[in-house]
């Protein structure tokens, strides 16, 4: 059972108080919507984030990257990264696990994606199978503003030889389990929605910054929630 108030790295200074989330917010730590259990600043700090998140490991291996453990920071609110997996945008300020050594970056929910045997709505036909590979994805190739066919994670049906990017891989594929369990179709959806996010936070971190409003404020989650509205 989650303890009720915890100290954690992600907020020092304040203790965070569990809490349940009615209204939509996005979690500090994922940027995935936050609804239901989690945790929030006990001294009424705009920060939140969900119980699953209060619980990730500080350090952790991952099969996208066997050279070294990967390691949870914070980015920088002045520095824009992508993701070394989904090729997404990170958002200023929010958390990924990295290897220092490598400059590899990945996000949180990236490094639950399943192995094998992923669905996908963009090809049905097949189980998919992640790897590292030379490739060009066959949903957005083409498109403006899609990545360049290269090197990189893919989503790979090798029977058809189709390969698909893991944010295209994932675009659709929302459906909500029926148990507790995180399935991969859970996974891919998280990665979908984090992309929605980021991608909100940039446009309104280009806008012209009005009322004193920093950047860096423009782009944190509560606030994106508050002016979604508009985009």
């Amino acid at each position: 059972m989650a303890q009720d108030t915890i100290s954690h790295f992600s907020h020092p200074g304040h203790e965070l108080v569990k809490r349940h989330y009615l209204s939509p917010y996005l979690c500090d730590m994922c940027w995935e919507d936050l609804s239901g259990s989690g945790y929030g600043c006990g001294a009424r700090c705009d920060f939140g984030i969900h119980e699953s998140c209060a619980a990730r490991p500080l350090k952790l291996s991952s099969p996208a990257h066997h050279a070294h453990e990967l390691v949870l920071v914070q980015t920088r609110r002045d520095e824009e990264l992508a993701c070394d997996v989904c090729v997404g945008g990170c958002a200023p300020g929010s958390f990924l696990y990295r290897c220092p050594p490598c400059g590899f970056d990945m996000h949180p929910r990236c490094a639950q994606l399943p192995q094998t045997a992923v669905y996908s709505s963009l090809h049905s036909e097949h189980d998919l199978t992640l790897v590292l590979a030379e490739g060009s994805c066959a949903a957005c190739q083409g498109q403006d503003g899609a990545p360049a066919p290269g090197r990189g994670w893919f989503y790979r049906c090798s029977a058809c030889n189709v390969d698909l990017h893991v944010s295209c891989a994932s675009a659709g594929d929302g459906e909500e389990a029926e148990s507790n369990h995180v399935t991969p179709g859970d996974v891919l959806a998280g990665v979908a929605a984090v992309h929605n996010n980021i991608q909100v936070a940039q446009a309104l971190a280009r806008l012209r910054v009005q009322g004193g409003q920093s950047v860096a404020a423009l782009a944190r989650p509560s606030y994106i929630k508050e002016r979604t509205k508009y985009f």
